[in-house]
């Protein structure tokens, strides 16, 4: 005679607090290795061409793409990265005397309006200003740190690529084998939605940025390198990421030469119409779009979990769970209405 042990309800409560509470402790590593799964997703396909085309190993061709890579992001470097750093640090000195220039910009353009003239006196624009220099500073200090997580997820990330068809065989292994199948599908889909996402964002970021840099470099706005740079960084969220460099950009300008103020509103317009009407529509042409009030509330949650590196693994983690509902979970309400 067998005997069954069952387990108590309350040790499985305690047991998922236990595991939240691992997983937020080790939060930066979970996300480091999210982030190299994501890479090895994305350097599969591209040493599959490369043993296809110049008949070399995974590795040799791990290698070579890995020298493409740095080379490429040291060559931008080498043409941009100093004026980028020139104008942090212009912009960082000039921070004090801008907080005192707004401020009088201001209170002239709300000189009608007493209640807003008063709301401008009493803000401290000079400690806000040290607050966002402070809040940059500290982003810099999380940035070198998280270097480490980047090479950790880097070396993830190809041993994955090199070995891919072990990794995933060995996945679709741990299945039963009537959903076999069916894992092995969905999990190519998933994969697709990563690079689809990936490739979008990246050709996005890239050609966005660099129209709103021209763009502001024509019209003579200044740190117009920075201000192109940020529009690329955080155009990944989608609305609110413009919206902030609009504001900033918008703020910043009119210290300088406020003539420049329409120039900068119609650059940012002309940009976002050549987004949402020829760049957009080519790099996901028959894509799934992602909804972006879901979006915007997985990346605050993310955020606030995971820090930036957080956010920008939000939209590549929602593509995934839309991909998972749209194949696991909608057949199986639909099946369940048919019985």
């Amino acid at each position: 005679m067998t005997t069954t042990t069952k387990t108590h309800p309350y040790f499985k409560v305690l047991l998922i607090i236990v595991l939240l509470v691992v997983l937020y402790a080790s939060r930066m590593m979970v996300i480091a290795s999210l982030i190299g799964v994501g890479i090895g997703v994305l350097f599969s396909p591209a040493l599959d061409r490369l043993q296809k085309w110049l008949k070399l190993k995974r590795g040799y061709g791990a290698l070579l793409l890995i020298v493409g890579i740095v080379t490429l992001t040291a060559t931008i470097l080498t043409f941009f990265g100093w004026v980028i750093v020139d104008q942090v640090n212009a912009l960082i000195e000039a921070l004090p005397e801008f907080s005192v220039k707004l401020r009088a910009t201001l209170e002239k353009v709300f000189d009608k309006f007493p209640w807003m003239l008063q709301q401008v006196k009493d803000f401290d624009f000079a400690g806000a200003a040290q607050k966002t220099l402070q809040y940059f500073l500290q982003g810099a200090k999380t940035t070198f740190i998280a270097i480490g997580g980047v090479v950790f997820s880097l070396i993830i990330g190809i041993y994955l690529a090199v070995d891919a068809d072990s990794y995933f065989n060995g996945t679709i292994r741990a299945f039963p084998p009537k959903h076999r199948d069916r894992a092995h599908e969905v999990l190519r889909k998933c994969s697709k939605v990563v690079r689809v996402w990936f490739s979008a964002q990246l050709i996005d970021m890239a050609i966005i940025g660099l129209i709103t840099t021209l763009g502001l470099l024509i019209v003579g706005v200044k740190y117009w390198a920075l201000f192109g740079l940020m529009t690329a960084i955080l155009g990944i969220i989608p609305y609110v990421g413009v919206m902030i460099v609009v504001v900033i950009v918008s703020l910043i300008t009119l210290t300088t030469d406020a003539s420049l103020v329409p120039w900068v509103l119609l650059v940012f317009f002309i940009t976002q119409q050549i987004e949402g009407n020829v760049v957009l529509p080519m790099v996901m042409k028959g894509q799934a779009e992602i909804p972006e009030a879901l979006l915007i509330v997985v990346m605050l949650f993310f955020g606030f979990w995971f820090g930036l590196l957080g956010v920008f693994i939000a939209p590549p983690f929602v593509a995934v769970m839309i991909c998972l509902y749209r194949a696991l979970y909608l057949p199986a309400i639909e099946d369940s209405r048919a019985l």
